[in-house]
């Protein structure tokens, strides 16, 4: 209890003092100025609106890319009943939309990279509002949620997701570690993640060698057969579509992963477990791909982060098709 305490002293310091009162060093290392009293956040982009929407629903002035009811219906109520607002890291320039809303800060969390960092800088100059990036990496999670916890005045809870982000962050690694795995998105399965990148950190930090055709960024198209070529040992798909795909098409079952029991589809309610948008809500993905029972780290994580505990109804079909990942 002491080391936590101590930690979250040195969390609030950091966030409000380091700089001066009232500043706040952000992931791209610049100091930006703001308001002692934060009352509307807004969120840059998907990423930032679940970490808020975990953190202050309360101060969250909606989400910025749509939200089924389906989803909504696994959320918090304050959460749940936010409105769409306009995206900031879109390609429209939504800037004098942005204004009217009056927010007290604007936050973006994702890939520290020049572009969002250009994007931030450019996003406080053009609407005079306070615009911090915090780093979105997986192993940062505990971290961004004190500081944010502290720049917001929600340290309680802040500490809370903290700790049960450390939690699910020091699970063990599992059996499958030396298996060729290839992670792909999209409802055809076919935009491959490439090793070494971003969206590949989940893989990384359970130790997996996550393969790929070449090709460019940190996703690109494949075909079936590009895959097939491959032969990968195991098969990890984002969308649920997938459930259909593998079911019905002679071409993907006739791969050695899907042959074997070796395809698995992640379950995308209320958001995806391993990405889109790729945020705090990877960590139950990392969880269940490190051998968690899916039901049980449901039940946990959404209780925990979203704030709703779910009926044995909502459960089953939250993870229909899914099922524990075989060694």
């Amino acid at each position: 209890m002491q080391r936590w305490t101590i930690l979250w002293v040195v969390s609030l310091f950091w966030c409000v003092n380091a700089a001066g009162a009232g500043t706040i060093d952000d992931a791209t290392g610049r100091n930006v100025e703001v308001p002692e009293q934060i009352a509307h956040v807004m969120p840059a982009g998907p990423p930032a609106a679940i970490l808020l929407a975990a953190l202050a629903p309360d101060l969250m002035l909606g989400w910025t890319s749509p939200v089924s009811d389906s989803a909504r219906a696994l959320l918090a109520t304050e959460a749940a009943r936010l409105p769409q607002v306009p995206r900031l890291t879109g390609r429209e320039d939504v800037t004098v939309k942005v204004v009217a809303l009056h927010p007290d800060l604007i936050l973006d969390y994702g890939t520290v990279s020049p572009h969002y960092a250009d994007l931030a800088k450019a996003t406080q100059q053009r609407t005079g509002i306070p615009t911090v990036l915090l780093d979105g990496s997986m192993r940062e999670i505990p971290h961004t949620f004190r500081l944010l916890g502290s720049l917001l005045h929600r340290q309680e809870r802040a500490e809370t997701l903290a700790r049960f982000a450390e939690a699910l962050l020091a699970l063990p690694a599992t059996q499958n570690a030396h298996r060729r795995v290839l992670f792909a998105r999209g409802a055809d399965g076919l935009t491959v993640v490439a090793p070494g990148t971003d969206l590949a950190e989940t893989f990384t930090r359970l130790g997996w060698q996550l393969v790929a055709p070449a090709g460019p960024g940190s996703s690109h198209q494949v075909s079936v057969d590009d895959i097939a070529t491959l032969d990968p040992d195991m098969l990890v798909f984002a969308d649920p579509a997938m459930h259909a795909t593998l079911a019905q098409s002679n071409t993907w079952r006739s791969l050695r992963a899907v042959r074997e029991g070796h395809a698995f589809v992640a379950p995308s309610l209320p958001f995806g477990w391993l990405d889109e948008p790729p945020s705090i809500n990877r960590l139950i993905g990392f969880a269940w791909l490190g051998g968690g029972d899916p039901r049980t780290l449901a039940a946990l994580f959404n209780a925990v982060v979203y704030g709703r505990t779910l009926t044995a109804s909502q459960l089953d079909t939250l993870l229909d098709g899914v099922h524990p990942l075989q060694p």
